[in-house]
């Protein structure tokens, strides 16, 4: 029996698109129906063990921060609406309203971007006003020695270079949307350079050593649970965890007897179809078989819905315990996996990169940087091409037959005249041949004499 949302949560979820505040107000109305309670009834003690404990077992700090953040917005919305009888946190300043031009700005955006999208806007802007705001500035006047201070405040307040990233771009777009409309006095690219962009650490793959990756292969595909198989067949395609969710029961098309993986819309918002080899089309079958049918999705999970993060995170956790593999196995850890598995076997970064679904070839690019032995015959191929393309023709000498030394030192000053485009460097090596010359004729005058 499907389970059907209060009306409160239904209106609300009409305010926001965002698919994260979507799952977590499900799950906590999900968490609410099995415990027999109301809104009316909800305490703060009940609250912090929804978030410490949101399905059947307890969640890591890091997912108890974010199911908490999530959630913050329709706990509000339920204050507001005097539905609950508590302040969801209480002491915690809201964040100021915008200004009329940063939200219709904002809301230029809606049509085009993804929700998630306009959020990280959003949180952009306030960084800004944040800042301008409480001193009376407003983006209209704003000068570049005002920027600077402000860029030495969001350094100052530790962000992370990628966050400082993130906001400069989105409040430079701000600005030249401010521009066009002829608000702005200075121009947006002198106010935010592109030299204030701070410099991005850059993280190598991490893909598994190859004992804990055969181990690891080995326990999913024997484990009894289809979360396991959904694991092996992320390993062995390259998908990404929200891929992976998303794909379709009917995921699998055949082009000329070639089975092929339909990848949905996932990160980068573009479809991919992903080359199966019979390993990977047997768990495709296997998942197939097992869960409720009919459903949309091809990874089952409780109700008809989509398999949830956590359970094929912790699904992973199980499986991988005790590998040999110093660091911890994350999910993302399979992808890296495979694309450098195929790399060292001979795969194009071009083919790779369109397997993966980059756009930016920079990211496919890092794998070369952890495949030694990839780069080590390319660059012995690329030295056995130079060595061909810049040798010397001699005429093959004649069986007991020495070359003659005139011979080969004119073919030497032949290809200096031809390849050394510097003046002085080709001279003097001109005239070293010439001195050479003369020396190898003083040693057989009776033969030059003739």
């Amino acid at each position: 029996m499907s389970f059907a949302l209060p009306q409160p949560a239904r209106r609300f979820l009409r305010t926001t698109d965002h698919p994260r505040v979507h799952g977590i107000v499900h799950a906590f109305h999900r968490w609410l129906d099995r415990r027999a309670l109301t809104l009316a009834e909800l305490t703060p003690a009940l609250l912090q063990q929804f978030i410490a404990r949101p399905r059947r077992t307890r969640v890591c700090r890091r997912v108890r921060v974010a199911n908490k953040a999530w959630l913050r917005r329709y706990l509000q919305w339920l204050y507001d609406h005097e539905l609950v009888s508590f302040v969801p946190e209480p002491g915690r300043p809201q964040p100021p309203e915008l200004p009329t031009l940063a939200r219709e700005f904002l809301a230029s955006l809606v049509p085009t971007f993804r929700p998630a999208t306009v959020h990280c806007y959003t949180f952009s802007l306030r960084k800004l006003h944040g800042w301008l705001d409480p001193r009376g500035l407003t983006p209209e006047r704003l000068t570049r020695s005002q920027i600077e201070r402000w860029l030495r405040w969001l350094h100052d307040a530790g962000l992370h270079p990628s966050s400082r990233c993130h906001i400069l771009v989105e409040s430079r777009a701000y600005l030249r949307w401010l521009a066009e409309r002829r608000r702005l006095r200075t121009d947006p690219d002198e106010l935010i350079r592109k030299s204030d962009f701070p410099k991005l650490p850059q993280y190598l793959p991490r893909p598994l050593n190859a004992e804990a990756d055969r181990e690891l292969q080995r326990r999913l595909a024997a484990s009894q649970d289809p979360i396991a198989w959904a694991l092996l067949l992320m390993r062995r395609t390259g998908l990404r965890i929200g891929e992976l969710r998303n794909l379709e029961y009917h995921c699998v098309r055949i082009d000329k007897r070639r089975p092929l993986l339909k990848v949905p819309l996932g990160k980068l918002n573009n479809e991919r179809l992903v080359p199966l080899d019979a390993t990977a089309v047997e768990l495709v079958h296997r998942l197939q078989a097992t869960g409720p049918r009919p459903r949309a999705w091809l990874v089952p999970g409780g109700g008809g819905a989509r398999a949830p993060y956590d359970r094929i995170r912790r699904a992973l956790t199980t499986h991988s315990c005790d590998l040999p593999e110093p660091t911890r196995i994350t999910c993302h850890r399979l992808r890296h996996t495979f694309a450098t598995e195929m790399l060292g076997a001979g795969m194009s970064l071009v083919g790779l990169m369109r397997l993966l679904g980059h756009r930016d070839y920079h990211m496919t690019l890092r794998y070369a940087a952890i495949t030694p032995e990839v780069v080590e015959g390319e660059y012995t191929k690329a030295l056995e091409q130079l060595a061909t393309k810049y040798q010397l023709s001699a005429r093959k000498p004649r069986r007991n037959e020495a070359p003659e030394p005139d011979e080969l030192l004119d073919q030497l000053s032949r290809w200096l005249r031809k390849h050394v485009s510097s003046p002085q460097p080709r001279k003097a090596l001109l005239l070293r041949i010439e001195r050479l010359r003369r020396e190898i004729r003083n040693l057989e005058p009776a033969k030059h004499r003739s």
